[in-house]
């Protein structure tokens, strides 16, 4: 699982975890360790903007007062593949 930093703690629940290093002004972060770090960081944002892309549709940033079953499904359904449609033809 890839996480940011504000995901600290949970490569102690799950051992297959990758978050970034810190470095303190003790102990800065080595060349490999700050480049680990870029391709941690290269991941994360692809899945940040695909995230972004999908709540550009307004329906799944605001709150959801129908009853019917599945219907949150059906609009993130819809959202992701809007934005699909929008990565193809852009």
């Amino acid at each position: 699982m890839w996480a940011d930093t504000g995901f600290q703690g949970i490569d102690k629940q799950h051992p297959n975890t990758q978050i970034p290093k810190k470095g303190t002004r003790k102990r800065p972060l080595s060349p490999e360790q700050k480049q680990e770090n870029k391709i941690i960081s290269g991941i994360r944002i692809t899945v940040e903007h695909a995230i972004a892309g999908i709540k550009r549709l307004g329906c799944m940033t605001q709150i959801l007062r129908n009853r019917r079953p599945f219907i949150d499904d059906t609009f993130l359904l819809l959202s992701a593949g809007l934005w699909n449609f929008h990565l193809r033809t852009a």
